[in-house]
């Protein structure tokens, strides 16, 4: 086998590796997160709930306003490694920050209008079955 040869063979390796280990990657996030948006210039403060789903290859998001009763889906879902961005165009909204190496909070943006809020969640114990 030449040189080029094997080096074709370690680099379509390497990429499926990737490829397959994405799916890993992204069950990673998968839970429920919960925490608090505070609204500037009223003193209001929204409970929120992110719920985070991977099937495949495919990551699906939801986010609940407790205190609003609604839930909201999300439109897009695009991670990089620790970072993520969830975009829900229903409401205008797009929730940006990175996911922390142990895996128990995601520290970012929420952003509607022409508004952008701090917004940290916590990763919610799994419901006992």
């Amino acid at each position: 086998m030449s040189l080029i040869q094997s080096a074709r063979r370690s680099a379509l390796g390497c990429a499926a590796a990737l490829l397959l280990s994405t799916p890993a990657w992204a069950q990673a996030h998968d839970g429920d997160w919960a925490g608090s948006l505070k609204i500037p210039g009223g003193g209001q403060e929204l409970h929120l709930i992110l719920h985070i789903v991977t099937k495949g290859s495919d990551v699906q998001a939801v986010l609940d306003s407790v205190d609003q009763g609604s839930t909201i889906p999300a439109t897009a879902y695009k991670a990089d490694g620790a970072k993520a961005s969830i975009l829900f165009i229903s409401v205008g909204g797009e929730l940006e920050g990175e996911f922390a190496a142990n895996g128990q909070t995601f520290t970012g943006t929420w952003k509607q209008g022409n508004t952008t809020m701090p917004l940290t969640l916590t990763k919610k114990a799994a419901a006992a079955h």
